[in-house]
């Protein structure tokens, strides 16, 4: 497989996600950059990793590009098909996540929610299925679920983790402050709010 920077496999494989779901023919690089909120030179730099020469000025071709990123990436397809995930720790964060429109039109569907406090779960209203923790393995792999987004207390995010890990979960979104221990083969992204500010003024200042 060619090798492409980690960052850009995932920005690729996220671009072939949202091209999948394209009805148009073409499409330009200023489109993409409104689809995903990224850089019309970031967007172009991890496309001519493909080594394609279809597009740019005029824009790309949606089914050629979609193709070019499975081929390159080693993947047979880039499915339509929902990935069923979870927000564990229904605290303002969790709850604000559970009922925001942050899945609409993504590749995942979220089914479930989870706390620990039974008298919330009692009284929350929410069109997603809400559980107590204590069900967390049962509902899981009786849902399904795939994937995790993690926004309990930093002092349970790891016992929470292993959870999660134990009953066949392969990527947890970790809103905690907790840097996870996890199986190699289970993906972990880390939303730290403060990092990807800093993050962000690294970069600004590079481009100055």
């Amino acid at each position: 497989m060619k090798n492409i920077p980690a960052p850009s496999k995932k920005r690729l494989l996220t671009l072939a996600r949202l091209l999948s779901q394209q009805e148009k023919a073409k499409i330009t690089s200023i489109e993409l950059s409104a689809l995903t909120g990224w850089g019309e030179a970031t967007i172009r730099r991890d496309i001519s990793l493909l080594e394609l020469h279809n597009g740019v000025s005029n824009g790309y071709d949606v089914h050629v590009l979609r193709d070019a990123i499975c081929e390159i990436l080693q993947v047979s397809s880039v499915s339509s098909d929902k990935h069923r995930c979870c927000i564990v720790g229904l605290g303002k964060l969790g709850e604000a996540l559970l009922e925001s429109s942050v899945f609409a039109g993504s590749a995942f569907e979220l089914v479930a929610g989870f706390d620990t406090n039974f008298n919330k779960i009692e009284i929350m209203k929410s069109e997603i299925p809400l559980f107590a923790t204590l069900d967390l393995e049962k509902k899981i792999r009786s849902l399904k679920i795939e994937y995790a987004v993690l926004a309990v207390p930093d002092e349970k995010a790891q016992f929470m983790s292993d959870r999660l890990v134990a009953c066949g979960i392969k990527g947890i979104v970790n809103y905690t402050n907790t840097v996870l221990s996890v199986p190699k083969d289970v993906r972990v992204e880390h939303v730290n709010t403060v990092v990807v500010l800093t993050g962000m003024l690294a970069v600004s200042s590079l481009q100055k």
